[in-house]
């Protein structure tokens, strides 16, 4: 490819849009005599003559006009692809919807770390229930489902895997030697929950008893804070209870997990090429979750 000196194509532009050497260097801030230059080797390098010199004055000659037409149209794409590229660039906030349950205890507690990571990054986070829709005005959104979502790519993060968890003063107060104890114990649920006690328990070995004591929360978290305050116990989600083991503020009374067929899900819209901010996020997101990701209890 025999490419014409860009500088020279760049005066050859604006001399002839403003059909005079002197304003083109005063808008390429050079001297007329370099526009002059500029243009005479673009003019060596075609072997053609871009300009008709009359005395003090220059007029476009046939060559000149049609060449000046085909980088006028080859600059003005040029600018496009340009600003197109500066637009994927640009900073924009992460609007990250989704679970209540996740952003609230997994999310918040680690977005210190994210932002020492990509300290330019602005973040707007809207918390949902599990029954709200989604919105469409999102980057990446977080949800438990099955990964079906029409219209969009979903990337499973974690599955969900349950244990009874519950506070120590509720374990004092409530012994459980085996699970039949829970019989007479409050278990703590949410309303699309309420079959997950019967369902971990299925996977223990122990004899048949009903659950009746229940109480419900409107949403996992609220269910989750009760279980710290000592209401009850609750059924908790590999990797999100783990730190409040550690510290002492739960406790785990049984070693059977239940091991769900959903998860929590990264959804975002399925385009090419994906923003950064949405790519930075998803491998950021997968580091932190790499201990639990795809693994079976």
């Amino acid at each position: 490819m025999r490419l014409p000196p860009l500088n020279a194509v760049r005066a050859f532009e604006v001399a002839g849009r403003l059909a005079n050497f002197s304003r083109a260097a005063a808008e390429l801030k050079v001297t007329p005599g370099a526009v002059s230059r500029q243009v005479r080797k673009l003019e060596d390098h075609l072997g053609a003559t871009l300009f008709a010199r009359v005395g003090t004055e220059v007029r476009l000659t046939e060559e000149g006009r049609l060449y000046l037409s085909s980088v006028q149209d080859s600059l003005g794409r040029l600018e496009v692809g340009t600003n197109a590229i500066s637009a994927l660039q640009t900073v924009h906030p992460l609007h990250i919807w989704g679970s209540r349950f996740f952003i609230r205890l997994w999310l918040i507690p680690r977005l210190p770390d994210f932002h020492q990571d990509f300290s330019g990054q602005e973040v707007m986070i809207t918390s949902a229930l599990p029954s709200d829709p989604m919105p469409g005005d999102f980057d990446v959104a977080i949800k438990l489902g099955d990964g079906q979502w029409p219209g969009y790519r979903a990337d499973m993060l974690i599955r969900r895997a349950m244990v009874p968890v519950c506070s120590p003063s509720f374990l004092r107060a409530n012994p459980l030697p085996n699970p039949e104890a829970l019989e007479h114990a409050v278990l703590l649920q949410t309303p699309l929950g309420a079959a997950d006690w019967p369902l971990w328990y299925g996977v223990t070995s122990a004899p048949i008893v009903p659950l009746p004591h229940r109480m419900t929360f409107t949403s996992a978290d609220m269910a989750y804070s009760a279980a710290l305050d000592g209401v009850g116990i609750v059924l908790g989600r590999r990797g999100f209870f783990e730190s409040d083991l550690q510290k002492g503020n739960l406790v785990q009374p049984f070693s059977d997990w239940y091991c769900a067929d959903d998860g929590f899900y990264l959804i975002y819209r399925d385009r090419d090429p994906l923003p950064p901010r949405i790519k930075r996020f998803r491998s950021w997101l997968n580091e932190q979750l790499a201990p639990h990701q795809h693994t079976s209890i």
